[in-house]
């Protein structure tokens, strides 16, 4: 073969690697335009969430204050609280329609919290409209409480779509995490806001003094409320020189804290010795639901630099993305023109250059390249290579970078957040596995599924917190008790379920009773040092043939229904 046509054949796969380094670094600045791209369009569903939010929470102001007005003002205050529906109303309606259009099947968890809340609405409401029609005199403390909990409870299930799209968002655009959290902090802050002031509603209806658990409730908001403040100045320091966000700041610690929150101090005073409040619930709206318009503001401050710079972002990233394809064309004709050259003059330096260039190619990133030592076609092609090989090593990180978060999220997706166990969705995927090699190989296999008793009045006595402490104390006094092949999750709320491979019914049930009466057997403290003693009632199946999961979470689920009927606290077996 002679040197000229060889040349040629180098001449073309260096033409092939080249095109190859630069369709990746292309493809590589796309992949962050579009990643910027979704973020912004995240973000601003999340502006949607967070405005549904708020308008589902603020719709709690005239209902409150309809439930405790005037027969004067009632006419006035109904047409308050049908406006605040319609646009709660509304507000979901567009959230849901922007959810739906976007394709993005990640959304489908904060689609179905949405479509849980507009489905709870309509129950919630009339709670309230049953107050309502009611003569003030007849209203119970109780009734009015259940009403204006029905409404709060309708806001976790936002706080869980917002959770979920800002994981998305953060994983397009990591700088957007601190402008982010900014956010959240903000919503949880007017949402305490808003719950501490609904828990003076049902005191003042019926003009008594606050409970011991409401006056509990009402620190433990305070608390929050408390902590999210400075919460704001550790999370934002990146914010301390926007002038915008330290006027909203400013604003809020103005109004709210020095105009809204003082309100209710005074009412809680007030409730502590007789419950005189002097003041009906219409006109405590009217008093203290302006200020927290400042919680608001600062929000949208924050939302607002957030799109900001993320678009600014995406724009960066379009410019570079142009830039790239320019620069990459530029480089394809510069080739060209230099293998010309280098046929003429630099011949003999060009083969030693196509090893190193083959051992890029072939991410043979250990080949020392030589540095150039003249300013001229050869010194550029050796810088070239010199560029090629640190990019080529700053794309192997970032690939192994990448690969790390994506064993992260798979744990984090997995594992449930509160307790630490398998959530619902992991223990099916590992449950199918083994009914599968249980019922190929004809091996037992049982299932326990358990219930803590009375788990929403440990709740509505002792407050979240100890609930949440009682389900972690639960979990690791079961762990304990099982083998390292046997499956727990948590099933949902209060409800674990406990896959036993190599156990049939009766070892199963045995297993069960030990688990019953150990958790019987133990108290857990609350935050103010109370005792709390729990109880679980237990649903036992096994493996009979060739049934499925689900049916044998049918047959323990029944099971367990026995239990709970019977008194609870007991292990009841499949039929």
């Amino acid at each position: 073969m002679s040197l000229n046509r060889l040349f040629w054949l180098i001449s073309v796969a260096l033409m092939l690697i080249l095109l190859a380094l630069t369709a990746r670094i292309v493809s590589s600045e796309w992949g962050q335009y579009r990643r910027g791209a979704r973020s912004v369009e995240t973000v601003r569903v999340v502006q949607l969430i967070m405005i549904a939010m708020e308008k589902t929470s603020i719709e709690r102001g005239p209902s409150n204050a309809l439930m405790g007005g005037e027969i004067a003002d009632l006419p006035q205050l109904s047409q308050k609280l049908q406006a605040a529906r319609a646009q709660t109303d509304q507000s979901i309606a567009v959230l849901l329609n922007a959810l739906r259009a976007d394709a993005d099947v990640r959304y489908a968890p904060a689609i179905r919290n949405i479509e849980y809340v507009k489905a709870a609405l309509e129950p919630a409401r009339s709670n309230v409209d049953r107050q309502v029609e009611l003569p003030r005199s007849q209203r119970s403390s109780d009734e009015v409480s259940v009403a204006v909990s029905g409404m709060i409870d309708l806001i976790p299930p936002f706080v869980t779509a917002v959770a979920d799209l800002t994981s998305i968002a953060i994983q397009s655009d990591p700088e957007l995490l601190d402008g982010l959290t900014g956010m959240r902090v903000a919503s949880s802050l007017r949402e305490y806001a808003g719950q501490v002031g609904s828990k003076f509603t049902a005191p003042i209806v019926t003009q008594r003094p606050l409970t011991k658990d409401e006056v509990i409730e009402i620190g433990k908001l305070y608390g929050r409320i408390e902590q999210l403040r400075s919460l704001l100045n550790i999370q934002m320091r990146a914010y301390r020189n926007n002038p915008a966000y330290n006027a909203a700041l400013s604003d809020l610690d103005a109004q709210y804290f020095g105009k809204g929150l003082p309100i209710l101090g005074q009412l809680l005073q007030v409730g502590l010795i007789s419950g005189g409040y002097e003041l009906t619930t219409a006109e405590l709206a009217a008093r203290y639901v302006p200020p927290m318009a400042s919680i608001l503001r600062l929000r949208d401050v924050i939302l607002s630099d957030l799109i900001r710079d993320a678009e600014i972002r995406n724009r960066q990233a379009r410019n570079y993305l142009i830039a790239t394809v320019v620069m990459a064309m530029v480089a394809v004709i510069f080739f060209f023109v230099l293998m010309y050259l280098v046929r003429q003059r630099v011949l003999a330096p060009i083969l030693r250059a196509t090893t190193l260039v083959t051992g890029l190619a072939v991410d043979n990133l250990e080949v020392e390249i030589p540095q150039a030592r003249y300013q001229d076609e050869i010194g550029d092609m050796l810088r070239a290579l010199q560029v090629l090989k640190a990019r080529s090593l700053e794309r192997i990180s970032l690939a192994g970078e990448r690969e790390m978060l994506i064993q992260q999220l798979q744990v984090s997706s997995n594992t449930d957040f509160l307790t630490g166990v398998l959530n619902r969705r992991a223990f099916f995927a590992h449950s199918e596995q083994q009914l599968a090699v249980a019922q190929r190989y004809k091996r037992n296999l049982a299932l326990v599924l358990l219930d803590i008793d009375h788990f929403k009045r440990i709740n509505d006595s002792y407050g979240h917190l100890a609930g949440d402490s009682i389900l972690r104390n639960a979990v690791q006094l079961i762990a304990q008790l099982l083998r390292k092949v046997d499956i727990l999750a948590r099933y949902g709320g209060e409800e674990f379920i406990i896959l036993l491979p190599e156990a049939d019914l009766e070892q199963a049930l045995v297993v069960a009773e030990k688990l019953r009466a150990t958790l019987a057997g133990h108290t857990i403290a609350a935050e103010d040092g109370t005792p709390i003693s729990i109880t679980a009632s237990f649903g036992v199946s096994a493996l009979v043939g060739a049934e499925s999961l689900d049916h044998m979470i049918r047959l323990a689920d029944e099971a367990l229904y026995v239990a709970k009927n019977n008194g609870r606290n007991q292990v009841v077996r499949a039929s």
